[in-house]
C-alpha cells in the first residue's frame, strides 16, 4: 500500500462551516495547539466523554456542528457518547481555555479510514496479542488490548466480515487500529485515497481497488468528473476487486498556512528531530518542549505521539511533543488507591500492587461491561481486571495512555528489568518493583518469538537490567505466581 491513505483529511464542507464559526466567535481563551494565532484544529482518539475528551481536552461540544460518517447534526453537549465512541479518530475545530484542558467546540468530523470486508483469515502473532488482516488493500492491525471492538471482539475477527475501521498508519503504512466496528452483514464500502490511472471516462485506482462510476453516481464537490491527484472518499459496493462507486466527494488534504494544530498519530519518516511525518503531515520538533523529556532523545519511527504548534510553509512547526503510548504493559487486578487518577493494580499475589496514573489524555474504556461513559469511579477494588498500556514519566512513574476493564486470560507485565537472576530450573525476574518465579514449565522466547534452545539458560545467560521483557502467568490455569512465559521484547 502506498502513502496515499496517509494524508490528513476532514471533509471540506464541514471544515469550512468550521472556519466560519471560530471567526464569528465562540469563546474566550487561546486556540487549540498551546495558544498559537490562528485556527485551532485538534485532531486525535475520542478518549472519553463529558462532553468529549480529544488529545487531552474536554470539549464542550453545545452548539457544534458535526458530520460524522457524512451525518450532519448539532450537538447538544449532552449526545455526544450516543453519536461517537472509544477509539474513533476525529478532527475538532475549536477553542481551548487557558487551563489547556476545557475547550469549546464549533465543529466535529469523523469519517473511518476504511470500510470493506476482511479479505483473508486474520494472521495472528504467536503471542496472540495482534491480528493482521486486509481490507480493500490496506494493512489492518488489531490489537486485543489497545484496540476498541464494538459488535464483535478480537477473537471474532474472519474473512468476510464487513469492518469499519478507524486508527493511524505505522511508518509501514500499516493502519493501527483504534476502533474496529462490525457492519452487520452491510454490502456497502468506503475508502479513501489520491486518484491514479483515470482512464477520462468511468474508472480509476485508489491504491491497489478499481473504482468506477456512472451516471447514478452522486459527487460532491466535483463536476461530475474526476482527475488523478485527487484526493477523495468514495462509497460504493464491491464486486471481487472493483467498488462499483455511489458516491465519490472531494476531501480536503491537510492544513493551512498559520493554523494551529494538536495533531496525534504514529510517527514515519523519521530522519531527525528537524523532519519527520506524523499522519502525513511533515514536523519540525527542534524546538520543541518534550514530555518526558527523555522522549527527544529516543523518538523515532512508530512512536505515538501528540504534536502541537503551527503550519508554516506546509510544515508544522513543533511546540510541543507529548508521548501517548510506550512499553509499558500490566494485566492484573485492581487492589485500591482508585480516584484522583491513580489506581493500584496487582500481578503477583504477595507481591507490591503496581501504582499506576491517568491523565486528560487517557483512554478509558469497559470491555467487560460496555458501560459508556467509563471511569475510575466504576472500578471495584479487589473485583475488576484490568490491563493498561503506558510509559514511564521522567519521575519513572507509570503514566497511563489506555486502560480497558476486561476479564483477563493472562496476568501479565511488561516493562524494563529491575533484576533477574536463575538458570533453566529456577529462577527470577523482576519488573517494575514485582518479582515473578520461574522453573522447569516456564517458557523462555527471543524478540522474535523464537524459543531459547536452552530455555531459561540462555535466556538469564543474556538479560541484563533495563532490557524490556514481557513475563506472563495464566489467569486461567490458575494463577501461582510462577511465569508461564518469559519474553525479551523489541
Amino acid at each position: 500500500m502506498s502513502n496515499l491513505y496517509r494524508k490528513f483529511v476532514s471533509p471540506l464542507f464541514i471544515f469550512l462551516v468550521a472556519l466560519a464559526c471560530v471567526s464569528c466567535g465562540g469563546g474566550d481563551g487561546p486556540l487549540a495547539g498551546g495558544g498559537i494565532g490562528g485556527t485551532g484544529i485538534t485532531t486525535g482518539s475520542v478518549t472519553g466523554f463529558g462532553s468529549i475528551f480529544v488529545n487531552g481536552v474536554e470539549f464542550d461540544t453545545a452548539g457544534a456542528s458535526r458530520d460524522i460518517d457524512d451525518v450532519l447534526s448539532v450537538g447538544n453537549g449532552t449526545d455526544d457518547a450516543d453519536v461517537l465512541g472509544i477509539g474513533m479518530v476525529v478532527t475538532v475545530t475549536g477553542t481551548v481555555n487557558a487551563d489547556g484542558v476545557t475547550g469549546t467546540a464549533t465543529s466535529i468530523s469523523y469519517d473511518e479510514i476504511v470500510e470493506g470486508p476482511i479479505a483473508a483469515e486474520p494472521d495472528e502473532d504467536i503471542d496472540m496479542q495482534t491480528k493482521i488482516f486486509e481490507v480493500l488493500g490496506i494493512t489492518v492491525i488489531a490489537d486485543s488490548n489497545a484496540t476498541v471492538f464494538v459488535d464483535t471482539d478480537y477473537s471474532s475477527l474472519v474473512i468476510n466480515q464487513v469492518v469499519e475501521v478507524s486508527g493511524f498508519f505505522d511508518a509501514s503504512d500499516r493502519l493501527i487500529a483504534t476502533r474496529i466496528e462490525d457492519q452487520g452483514g452491510s454490502t456497502g464500502v468506503e475508502l479513501r485515497g489520491t486518484v491514479r490511472g483515470f482512464n477520462g471516462v468511468d474508472s480509476f485506482m485508489l491504491g491497489d481497488v478499481e473504482v468506477t462510476f456512472d451516471g447514478t453516481t452522486v459527487f460532491e464537490d466535483l463536476p461530475g468528473i474526476v482527475a488523478d491527484d485527487q484526493f477523495v472518499e468514495v462509497a460504493g459496493t464491491l464486486d471481487a476487486n472493483t467498488v462499483m462507486a455511489s458516491r465519490i466527494e472531494l476531501e480536503d488534504e491537510g492544513f493551512s498556512e498559520g493554523d494551529a494544530i494538536s495533531l496525534e498519530g504514529i510517527v514515519s519518516n523519521f530522519s531527525g528531530l528537524n523532519s519527520f511525518f506524523v499522519s502525513g503531515q511533515e514536523i519540525d520538533a527542534t524546538a520543541a518542549i518534550f514530555s518526558p523529556t527523555s522522549l527527544a532523545a529516543s523518538l523515532g519511527n512508530d512512536q505515538q505521539i501528540e504534536v502541537e504548534g503551527e503550519i508554516i510553509a506546509g510544515v508544522l512547526i513543533a511546540t510541543e511533543v507529548e508521548q501517548r503510548q510506550g512499553d509499558i504493559t500490566i494485566a492484573g487486578l485492581v487492589v485500591g488507591n482508585v480516584g484522583d487518577g491513580s489506581l493500584d493494580i496487582e500481578v503477583v499475589s504477595g507481591q507490591p500492587p503496581i501504582p499506576v496514573s491517568t491523565d486528560a489524555q487517557t483512554q478509558l474504556e469497559d470491555e467487560q461491561f460496555e458501560l459508556q461513559p467509563f471511569s475510575l469511579a466504576d472500578l471495584t477494588v479487589d473485583v475488576d481486571e484490568v490491563v493498561i498500556e503506558g510509559y514511564l514519566d521522567d519521575a519513572g512513574n507509570v503514566i497511563v495512555a489506555q486502560l480497558k476493564r476486561k476479564v483477563l486470560e493472562n496476568y501479565e507485565l511488561q516493562g524494563p528489568v529491575d533484576a533477574a537472576g536463575g538458570n533453566a530450573g529456577s529462577g527470577s525476574v523482576t519488573i517494575l518493583g514485582v518479582t515473578m518465579q520461574t522453573d522447569g514449565a516456564t517458557g523462555f522466547e527471543d524478540a522474535n518469538d523464537d524459543p531459547f534452545p536452552n530455555g531459561g539458560d540462555d535466556f538469564f545467560g543474556q538479560v541484563s537490567p533495563g532490557d524490556l521483557v514481557k513475563v506472563e502467568d495464566d489467569a486461567l490455569a490458575g494463577l501461582d505466581g510462577f511465569a508461564d512465559e518469559v519474553e525479551f521484547e523489541n
